[in-house]
């Protein structure tokens, strides 16, 4: 054998090697995110406790409720969804801020 080919196995093994360890390594740490994410103990379980309520959750709640309402009468044939001329009652039901942001109060 020559001086080369020495250096070549050499090299290939070294090559196989660190590749075959850095596949091990991404296994254990893709294992231990599921394992971390199945049973809750992480620091992200911790930070979503200590997180306050988002600004715009009311908004979002608000939207999902207009929608399921909307979606219970899609069906329905004897409910009236379009407006007179002269008729300003559908602006009562136009939610405002005050009613579901988190203390009324605008940013």
């Amino acid at each position: 054998m020559s001086i080369t080919t020495r250096i070549a196995d050499v090299l290939h093994k070294s090559v196989v090697t660190t590749f075959f360890g850095l596949f091990c390594y991404q296994g254990y740490q893709l294992g231990s995110k599921m394992i971390e994410g199945r049973t809750g103990d992480g620091p992200q379980q911790q930070q979503q406790q200590h997180q306050q309520e988002h600004p715009q959750e009311g908004f979002i709640q608000m939207l999902r409720d207009k929608y399921q309402e909307e979606y219970t009468k899609y069906f329905d044939t004897g409910h009236r969804d379009w407006y007179d001329k002269d008729d300003n009652s559908f602006l009562d039901k136009v939610p405002k801020p005050k009613d579901y942001q988190p203390g009324g109060k605008r940013n």
